[in-house]
Protein backbone atom coordinates (compact mmCIF):
# COMPACT_ATOMS: atom_id res chain seq x y z
CA UNK A 1 0.00 0.00 0.00
CA UNK A 2 1.32 3.37 -0.95
CA UNK A 3 2.00 6.41 1.26
CA UNK A 4 -1.34 8.51 1.73
CA UNK A 5 -1.41 11.60 3.51
CA UNK A 6 -3.69 14.63 4.34
CA UNK A 7 -1.97 18.07 6.24
CA UNK A 8 -4.06 20.94 7.36
CA UNK A 9 -1.66 22.56 9.54
CA UNK A 10 0.73 24.16 7.01
CA UNK A 11 3.80 26.33 8.10
CA UNK A 12 6.66 27.70 6.50
CA UNK A 13 8.52 24.83 5.25
CA UNK A 14 6.02 22.39 4.67
CA UNK A 15 6.18 22.06 1.21
CA UNK A 16 9.58 22.10 1.03
CA UNK A 17 9.90 19.09 3.70
CA UNK A 18 6.87 17.23 2.32
CA UNK A 19 8.15 17.49 -1.24
CA UNK A 20 11.80 16.32 0.14
CA UNK A 21 9.96 13.22 1.54
CA UNK A 22 8.05 12.14 -1.75
CA UNK A 23 11.33 11.98 -3.07
CA UNK A 24 12.96 10.55 -0.78
CA UNK A 25 10.23 7.78 -0.58
CA UNK A 26 10.20 7.66 -4.38
CA UNK A 27 6.15 7.91 -5.08
CA UNK A 28 3.94 7.78 -7.87
CA UNK A 29 1.37 9.76 -7.53
CA UNK A 30 -0.43 13.51 -7.17
CA UNK A 31 0.53 15.90 -4.21
CA UNK A 32 -2.38 18.39 -4.39
CA UNK A 33 -2.28 22.22 -2.22
CA UNK A 34 -4.96 23.47 -1.48
CA UNK A 35 -5.79 27.58 -0.86
CA UNK A 36 -9.36 27.05 0.03
CA UNK A 37 -13.07 25.85 -1.22
CA UNK A 38 -12.60 28.89 -3.51
CA UNK A 39 -9.29 28.43 -5.69
CA UNK A 40 -8.40 25.43 -7.56
CA UNK A 41 -5.98 23.13 -6.37
CA UNK A 42 -2.34 22.72 -7.35
CA UNK A 43 -1.30 19.40 -8.65
CA UNK A 44 2.35 18.53 -8.56
CA UNK A 45 2.73 14.83 -9.99
CA UNK A 46 5.41 12.92 -8.83
CA UNK A 47 6.94 9.61 -10.48
CA UNK A 48 9.05 7.06 -9.06
CA UNK A 49 10.23 10.03 -6.52
CA UNK A 50 10.52 12.97 -9.13
CA UNK A 51 8.33 15.96 -9.34
CA UNK A 52 7.86 15.59 -12.59
CA UNK A 53 5.38 18.05 -13.47
CA UNK A 54 3.32 21.00 -11.56
CA UNK A 55 -0.01 22.69 -12.66
CA UNK A 56 -2.11 25.70 -11.60
CA UNK A 57 -4.32 26.63 -14.35
CA UNK A 58 -1.90 29.45 -16.63
CA UNK A 59 0.84 28.92 -13.97
CA UNK A 60 3.13 25.75 -14.73
CA UNK A 61 5.91 23.95 -14.16
CA UNK A 62 8.86 25.63 -12.45
CA UNK A 63 6.67 28.61 -11.87
CA UNK A 64 4.07 26.70 -9.75
CA UNK A 65 7.34 26.36 -6.89
CA UNK A 66 7.67 29.79 -7.12
CA UNK A 67 4.19 30.53 -6.27
CA UNK A 68 3.56 27.74 -3.61
CA UNK A 69 6.77 29.11 -1.38
CA UNK A 70 5.62 32.91 -2.07
CA UNK A 71 1.78 31.94 -0.58
CA UNK A 72 2.71 29.61 1.73
CA UNK A 73 0.96 31.35 4.53
CA UNK A 74 -2.47 31.10 2.22
CA UNK A 75 -1.93 27.31 2.03
CA UNK A 76 -4.86 25.14 3.89
CA UNK A 77 -4.44 22.10 3.20
CA UNK A 78 -1.76 19.65 1.45
CA UNK A 79 -2.68 16.07 0.19
CA UNK A 80 -0.82 13.29 -1.42
CA UNK A 81 -2.71 10.26 -3.72
CA UNK A 82 -0.73 7.47 -4.23
CA UNK A 83 -0.92 6.11 -8.09
CA UNK A 84 -0.43 5.57 -11.80
CA UNK A 85 0.43 9.18 -13.65
CA UNK A 86 -1.72 8.18 -16.68
CA UNK A 87 -0.05 11.57 -19.11
CA UNK A 88 2.21 13.84 -18.62
CA UNK A 89 2.09 17.81 -19.69
CA UNK A 90 5.09 18.49 -21.29
CA UNK A 91 4.32 22.35 -20.69
CA UNK A 92 4.09 21.78 -17.27
CA UNK A 93 7.98 19.73 -16.61
CA UNK A 94 9.54 20.79 -13.69
CA UNK A 95 13.42 21.46 -15.41
CA UNK A 96 14.73 24.10 -13.56
CA UNK A 97 17.78 22.25 -11.68
CA UNK A 98 19.03 18.62 -11.96
CA UNK A 99 17.40 17.86 -8.43
CA UNK A 100 14.24 18.50 -6.73
CA UNK A 101 16.28 20.07 -3.96
CA UNK A 102 18.14 22.07 -6.00
CA UNK A 103 14.87 23.13 -7.57
CA UNK A 104 13.03 24.36 -4.17
CA UNK A 105 16.00 26.44 -3.48
CA UNK A 106 16.37 27.96 -6.85
CA UNK A 107 12.40 28.91 -6.24
CA UNK A 108 13.29 30.33 -2.49
CA UNK A 109 15.68 32.51 -4.05
CA UNK A 110 13.48 33.87 -6.15
CA UNK A 111 10.79 34.30 -3.72
CA UNK A 112 13.72 35.96 -1.51
CA UNK A 113 14.69 38.62 -4.57
CA UNK A 114 11.01 39.07 -5.51
CA UNK A 115 10.29 43.21 -5.88
CA UNK A 116 6.21 42.47 -6.04
CA UNK A 117 5.75 40.12 -3.13
CA UNK A 118 5.24 43.02 -0.54
CA UNK A 119 1.89 43.87 -2.07
CA UNK A 120 1.32 39.85 -3.46
CA UNK A 121 -1.53 39.04 -1.41
CA UNK A 122 -2.94 35.59 -2.36
CA UNK A 123 -6.32 35.08 -1.23
CA UNK A 124 -7.37 38.58 -0.90
CA UNK A 125 -10.12 39.84 -3.69
CA UNK A 126 -9.05 41.89 -6.60
CA UNK A 127 -11.83 43.95 -8.17
CA UNK A 128 -11.36 44.45 -11.90
CA UNK A 129 -13.34 47.43 -13.16
CA UNK A 130 -13.42 47.23 -16.66
CA UNK A 131 -15.69 44.05 -16.04
CA UNK A 132 -16.31 44.86 -12.54
CA UNK A 133 -15.58 41.19 -11.30
CA UNK A 134 -13.79 40.25 -8.26
CA UNK A 135 -11.38 37.27 -8.01
CA UNK A 136 -8.85 36.65 -5.30
CA UNK A 137 -5.24 37.42 -6.52
CA UNK A 138 -4.44 33.39 -6.84
CA UNK A 139 -7.87 32.55 -8.82
CA UNK A 140 -6.61 35.65 -10.85
CA UNK A 141 -3.41 33.88 -11.60
CA UNK A 142 -5.20 30.74 -12.42
CA UNK A 143 -6.98 31.97 -15.00
CA UNK A 144 -4.85 34.64 -15.77
CA UNK A 145 -5.76 34.80 -19.75
CA UNK A 146 -8.74 36.21 -18.90
CA UNK A 147 -7.09 39.34 -17.52
CA UNK A 148 -3.74 39.24 -19.58
CA UNK A 149 -5.21 41.85 -22.22
CA UNK A 150 -5.76 44.05 -19.83
CA UNK A 151 -3.27 44.17 -17.76
CA UNK A 152 -0.61 43.86 -20.56
CA UNK A 153 -1.99 47.30 -21.76
CA UNK A 154 -0.73 49.07 -18.44
CA UNK A 155 2.21 51.21 -19.68
CA UNK A 156 5.65 50.15 -17.89
CA UNK A 157 7.00 52.59 -15.91
CA UNK A 158 10.64 53.40 -14.27
CA UNK A 159 8.82 52.20 -10.76
CA UNK A 160 7.67 48.96 -11.76
CA UNK A 161 9.27 46.07 -9.69
CA UNK A 162 10.64 43.13 -10.68
CA UNK A 163 9.42 39.52 -9.96
CA UNK A 164 10.31 35.84 -11.06
CA UNK A 165 6.85 35.46 -12.51
CA UNK A 166 5.56 37.93 -15.35
CA UNK A 167 2.33 37.61 -13.89
CA UNK A 168 3.22 39.35 -10.56
CA UNK A 169 4.93 42.00 -12.73
CA UNK A 170 2.02 42.99 -14.38
CA UNK A 171 -0.56 42.77 -11.32
CA UNK A 172 2.20 44.68 -9.33
CA UNK A 173 2.00 47.33 -11.64
CA UNK A 174 -1.75 47.28 -12.17
CA UNK A 175 -2.48 47.62 -8.25
CA UNK A 176 0.34 50.58 -8.38
CA UNK A 177 -1.89 52.74 -10.66
CA UNK A 178 -4.97 52.07 -9.12
CA UNK A 179 -5.94 50.39 -12.31
CA UNK A 180 -6.90 47.40 -10.88
CA UNK A 181 -7.75 47.59 -6.22
CA UNK A 182 -7.73 45.15 -3.52
CA UNK A 183 -11.52 44.84 -2.95
CA UNK A 184 -10.81 44.70 0.73
CA UNK A 185 -9.01 48.16 2.54
CA UNK A 186 -5.68 47.72 3.13
CA UNK A 187 -3.73 49.57 6.19
CA UNK A 188 -0.56 50.27 5.63
CA UNK A 189 2.44 48.81 8.14
CA UNK A 190 4.16 51.92 8.03
CA UNK A 191 0.99 54.22 9.27
CA UNK A 192 1.04 52.27 12.53
CA UNK A 193 3.97 54.04 13.82
CA UNK A 194 2.04 56.75 15.23
CA UNK A 195 -0.18 53.85 16.96
CA UNK A 196 2.87 52.01 18.27
CA UNK A 197 4.42 55.75 19.32
CA UNK A 198 1.51 56.72 21.80
CA UNK A 199 2.18 53.45 24.00
CA UNK A 200 5.92 53.60 24.17
CA UNK A 201 7.49 52.44 26.25
CA UNK A 202 6.27 48.92 25.86
CA UNK A 203 7.86 46.06 28.43
CA UNK A 204 9.40 42.99 27.07
CA UNK A 205 6.18 41.33 27.22
CA UNK A 206 4.06 43.70 25.67
CA UNK A 207 6.92 44.31 23.19
CA UNK A 208 7.00 40.48 22.80
CA UNK A 209 3.36 39.30 22.40
CA UNK A 210 2.46 42.53 19.48
CA UNK A 211 5.59 41.36 17.36
CA UNK A 212 3.83 37.86 17.38
CA UNK A 213 0.10 39.45 17.39
CA UNK A 214 1.46 41.53 14.25
CA UNK A 215 3.07 38.26 12.36
CA UNK A 216 0.51 36.26 12.58
CA UNK A 217 -2.36 39.30 11.16
CA UNK A 218 0.34 39.97 8.00
CA UNK A 219 -1.23 38.06 4.49
CA UNK A 220 2.75 36.90 4.49
CA UNK A 221 6.33 37.81 6.59
CA UNK A 222 7.18 40.07 4.10
CA UNK A 223 3.80 42.38 3.43
CA UNK A 224 3.48 46.02 3.68
CA UNK A 225 0.03 45.61 4.23
CA UNK A 226 -2.65 44.04 6.62
CA UNK A 227 -6.75 43.72 5.52
CA UNK A 228 -8.85 46.39 7.43
CA UNK A 229 -10.07 43.28 9.43
CA UNK A 230 -7.30 42.46 10.85
CA UNK A 231 -6.41 46.06 12.04
CA UNK A 232 -9.17 45.73 13.70
CA UNK A 233 -7.48 43.30 15.78
CA UNK A 234 -4.81 44.74 15.77
CA UNK A 235 -5.95 48.64 16.84
CA UNK A 236 -8.05 46.62 19.47
CA UNK A 237 -4.79 44.98 21.41
CA UNK A 238 -3.18 48.43 21.04
CA UNK A 239 -5.88 50.05 22.83
CA UNK A 240 -5.87 47.20 25.67
CA UNK A 241 -2.11 48.51 26.33
CA UNK A 242 -3.48 52.45 25.97
CA UNK A 243 -6.13 51.67 28.48
CA UNK A 244 -3.52 50.89 31.13
CA UNK A 245 -1.55 53.83 30.42
CA UNK A 246 -4.45 55.92 31.56
CA UNK A 247 -7.56 58.21 30.31
CA UNK A 248 -5.90 60.17 28.15
CA UNK A 249 -3.56 57.55 26.79
CA UNK A 250 -7.20 55.70 26.05
CA UNK A 251 -8.62 58.97 23.92
CA UNK A 252 -5.24 59.50 21.90
CA UNK A 253 -5.21 56.04 20.96
CA UNK A 254 -8.90 55.63 19.72
CA UNK A 255 -8.58 58.74 17.84
CA UNK A 256 -5.46 57.81 16.20
CA UNK A 257 -7.41 54.51 15.28
CA UNK A 258 -10.11 56.61 13.59
CA UNK A 259 -7.86 58.75 11.65
CA UNK A 260 -6.08 55.48 10.03
CA UNK A 261 -9.86 53.58 9.52
CA UNK A 262 -11.08 56.89 7.87
CA UNK A 263 -7.55 57.86 5.47
CA UNK A 264 -7.56 53.95 4.41
CA UNK A 265 -11.18 53.97 2.99
CA UNK A 266 -10.34 57.22 1.42
CA UNK A 267 -7.13 55.24 -0.23
CA UNK A 268 -8.44 52.37 -1.30
CA UNK A 269 -11.50 52.86 -3.53
CA UNK A 270 -11.18 51.97 -6.56
CA UNK A 271 -10.54 54.02 -9.64
CA UNK A 272 -10.45 53.32 -13.10
CA UNK A 273 -7.92 54.15 -14.49
CA UNK A 274 -8.13 53.91 -18.38
CA UNK A 275 -5.04 51.57 -20.18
Amino acid sequence: MGINFHITSVREGTIFNVMQFLSLEKVTGILSVSFGRHVPEVAIYFVSGKAATAEFGAIVGDNVLDVLLCQEYSIKEVNFAPGRISRINDKALIVRAASLSGSLLQASKDVDKCQARPFIYGLLPLYFPETGRADVLLQAMFDFPKSRDYLTAVPAAEGDKQAPLPHCVLIHRALSRNVINYQTPLVSIKALRPLLEVVQPLNEKETENLRGYMRSLLPHPKATHMPIDRFYAFASAIESIAHRRGAEVGDQTRRIIYRLIQSTSKLTEPINVAP
